[in-house]
């Protein structure tokens, strides 16, 4: 439910993140386009009123001038009208033909429905001011472009989050099958040493023996059937509410070597040693992070191609965390892929299912707030480093 609800908090977020950008674009396109506008409104207002104090005084040298060198300065369309004739045009791309007045006409009720028109005017003999004509005027190309840019941004923006979204959803659909099949296979793998074991077990115990070899094996069913429910707490906690406790890390991996060692294969020279300063109490969950180390220490022991196999685990205090080292002398881990060994899916080995070090990584970093990286690998063998808070 708590998880519901944080991805739903997560999408509104998000959602209002996007409508403000939206807005925001939206915004600084209008103000661009305002003072542009703004700045052609004021240059004609100037010249309109050249062009009337011009008219008024009869300075054909001025009057020539604003026709002829200060309005095609301008770079945005202007007809100019005088009573029910087109008087002159600039920057107009209308090109002329049979229809040519009849489009320019179209063109200035256009001009006028956005702005207004400046009028130009004379003053007669009587002192009146006398309509001599009009100076329409319109958007130029460069407002045009960038009204529609944002437009433009806008879809090129919901196109790219689109396919990244489809994207990451695919990734997302594979990880989910590879972690649900790797939890499956972890699962019936984790299951089937004590199952196994307990079926041998019984078929001896329809055996007739003695009752000390029957007290022995009973003794043995109890070990793999706590093992049995220890698996299920294990994966019964993966994904729920943990309540820590205080732990003797030292005993928890004496404990730990002890379960692996015992079940190395008898043809097996491998050894595993562990070195530990001192006791050191954590507060964590001692089920879970035994399933880390067990992952580890199992990733080590199917690296290990060489004929004597050495694994040293060395437990230290720096500051406020404990660290632990696993070192073995294994195929090693090429450089590129230290990091990888931890995303669920990836393994290096050719049955692996790649669920190990990843639950041990969610286990360390996710729940004790620690930290498991490799610091080096190479032919020779690896090294994993993994620090937990104290």
């Amino acid at each position: 439910m708590k998880e519901f609800k944080l991805q739903s908090s997560i999408k509104i977020v998000l959602f209002v993140f996007a409508l403000a950008m939206i807005l925001i674009v939206l915004w600084i396109n209008s103000s661009i386009i305002s003072n542009l506008r703004e700045g052609n409104r004021h240059q004609l207002e100037k010249i309109a009123k050249s062009y009337s104090e011009s008219i008024s005084n009869s300075t054909d040298e001025e009057l020539k001038f604003i026709i002829n060198i200060l309005l095609p300065s301008l770079n945005f369309p202007i007809v100019i009208t005088s009573g029910n004739e087109i008087y002159a045009t600039m920057n107009i791309d209308i090109p002329s033909g049979n229809n040519y007045s009849q489009e320019i006409w179209r063109l200035v009720d256009k001009m006028d429905q956005t702005f207004k028109p400046f009028d130009i005017t004379r003053t007669d003999d009587g002192g009146d001011r006398l309509l001599v004509s009009k100076i329409h005027y319109g958007d130029q190309k460069i407002i045009k472009t960038i009204s529609v840019l944002p437009y433009l941004e806008l879809g090129f923006a919901f196109l790219f989050i689109s396919i990244s979204t489809f994207g990451f959803q695919l990734i997302r659909a594979n990880e989910r099958n590879s972690i649900y099949a790797g939890m499956a296979r972890e699962t019936a793998h984790q299951l089937g040493t004590p199952i196994s074991s307990l079926l041998g077990w019984v078929e001896l115990l329809k055996k007739k023996m003695l009752t000390k070899k029957r007290n022995e094996i009973l003794s043995s069913m109890d070990k793999d059937l706590d093992r049995l429910s220890e698996i299920s707490d294990r994966f019964s906690k993966i994904g729920s509410q943990i309540n820590f406790k205080k732990i003797n890390l030292k005993s928890l991996l004496e404990k730990v070597t002890l379960y692996m060692d015992e079940r190395l294969p008898r043809s097996s020279k491998t050894d595993i040693f562990l070195s530990c300063q001192k006791n050191i109490n954590i507060m964590g969950d001692p089920v879970l992070l035994s399933w880390a180390f067990e992952n580890i220490i199992k990733n080590s022991i199917d690296a290990i191609e060489k004929e004597k196999g050495k694994i040293s685990i060395k437990m230290s205090v720096e500051d406020d965390s404990v660290i632990i080292i696993f070192t073995d002398n294994g195929r090693g881990v090429k450089r590129n892929n230290w990091n990888n060994i931890f995303k669920p899916g990836f393994s290096t080995k050719k049955r692996g299912w790649g669920l190990g070090l990843s639950l041990t990584q969610r286990i360390v970093k996710e729940i004790h707030k620690g930290d498991i990286m490799v610091v080096d690998s190479s032919y020779k063998g690896t090294k994993i480093k993994l620090s937990l808070l104290i």
